[in-house]
Parts: C-alpha cells; structure tokens; sequence
C-alpha cells in the first residue's frame, strides 16, 4: 500500500502514467485546498491510498474502511493505455475528510466495481 499526501510524492510512482496523473490531480488539490504541511492524519484534508494487493483491502480495516460496506461518494474507472486499468473511489470518513483509493480493477471489490459503470 502507498501513502500519498502530496503532490511531490507522486513524482517517482511505479505505476501507469495514466494513474500518477490521477493522483498528482488529486495530491494537488489537497496541497492547495489543505497546505502542503498539514497533519495528514490529523487534520482536514485526506489522502491518497494506492492499493496494490488483495491483501491490503484487509489492512484497510486499521483506518476505518471496512471493504464489506463501504460507500463511496464515486467511483471512476482511470483507462491505462497500455497495461491495466484502475478505479479511483471517494471515501469520506468526515465532512472534511476523505481518502482516494486507486486500485487496479482486477483487485477492486465488487461493491466498488457495481457502483459504476466499467463500460464507459
């Protein structure tokens, strides 16, 4: 599982460019939205997990998301050119706060998956 907060920490991403490019959108809003030296943890705000194994949905569960029932405020679908896709879900675990998860679909559960449409 990868921990991105900020934009600078997506620089040196291992993953499809298509996917860093999601998530340096992201990391940049809650850099200029929230500070770049907010309390991530703490404060209002959020981050960005990438998940990259079946076995870190279960980790999940250490930081309140319970893959079982989750609801995402939305769930889209990141097309990767070559290689494979990943869906990018809103998590909101305050009124302030949220985290992103970026899974490869393959790995992405079915509750996720059945609240958009792949097809797109």
């Amino acid at each position: 599982m990868i921990k991105i907060a900020h934009v600078k920490e997506a620089e040196f991403l291992k993953l499809p460019q298509e996917a860093v490019e999601v998530i340096k959108e992201i990391a940049t809003v809650l850099d200029t939205e929230y500070g770049e030296d907010r309390d991530v943890d703490g404060a209002d705000g959020g981050y960005i997990l990438v998940i990259e194994s079946k076995n870190e949905l279960e980790k999940l569960k250490d930081i309140y998301i319970d893959m079982e029932d989750v609801i995402a405020e939305y769930v889209a679908l990141i097309k990767v050119t070559d290689g494979e896709n990943f869906t990018k879900s809103l998590i909101l675990l305050n009124n302030d706060f949220s985290i992103i998860l970026i899974i490869p679909v393959v790995i992405t559960p079915k509750r996720l998956l059945d609240e958009m449409n792949i097809n797109d």
